[in-house]
């Protein structure tokens, strides 16, 4: 509840604060960035699919994800985004998909903050992949996502102070590397392809979902 503030400068304060909302502090450069987790029907058995990124990209070449990308300026929202995105990478038009919702963000560790939805592409054939962006796409059964645990291991983040770092201000600070938090990185194998880092996360969120709501017969011929 805002109740008016008294005096000159709470009330200047107030104002102040009030002429635009708050966001992530510039300072932490953090951009956002929307992907897309596209439910496919291959062979009349509902499935998940991914994209093998070109290797001529000069960010993770070669690596398995969702089709996504950082939001522009011209998007209204990111699920425009997640859209515009996938449209681009696979040669499709927005009428091809359906948005069914969307899943957690997740505020990444060393990059963007990432927005996923969950998409149904109505007509596999429709897909093609555009060289530039995508090598290659495959379809895993969401049968076979359901029966798999996929392999867990745990990373370590730590910070260190620079050269340039006043130890004369703080003379008992650390001076090596100081282990702050961990995370869990999760790793699925389909047929060749590794599927882990962020798309892994955003598949295991949606996987661990899946579970726990689907009934148990939803599969049954």
């Amino acid at each position: 509840m805002n109740v008016p503030c008294e005096g000159k400068l709470c009330s200047y304060v107030q104002a102040m604060l009030a002429r635009r909302p708050a966001g992530i502090d510039s300072a932490d450069r953090a951009t956002e960035a929307a992907v897309l987790l596209p439910l496919v029907d291959k062979d009349g058995k509902l499935g998940v699919l991914f994209e093998v990124r070109s290797k001529s990209l000069s960010w993770q070449p070669g690596e398995v994800c969702f089709p996504g990308g950082k939001k522009d300026k011209n998007d209204c929202s990111l699920q425009d985004t997640a859209v515009r995105e996938t449209c681009e990478e696979l040669n499709l038009k927005p009428e091809d998909m359906v948005i069914c919702g969307q899943l957690d963000f997740l505020v990444t560790h060393l990059g963007p903050i990432v927005y996923p939805y969950v998409g149904n592409i109505g007509d596999l054939s429709k897909v093609k992949p555009s060289c530039a962006e995508v090598s290659e796409v495959f379809v895993v059964p969401l049968l076979e996502l359901m029966r798999q645990t996929p392999r867990k291991v745990h990373m370590e983040l730590a910070n260190r102070a620079t050269d340039d770092f006043p130890f004369d201000l703080l003379p008992k600070h650390p001076r090596g590397w100081l282990q702050r938090k961990g995370y869990d990185v999760y790793f699925y194998e389909y047929e060749g392809h590794v599927i882990w880092g962020l798309t892994a996360r955003i598949l295991y969120s949606f996987m661990r979902r899946m579970k726990k709501e689907l009934p148990e017969t939803f599969f049954d011929d």
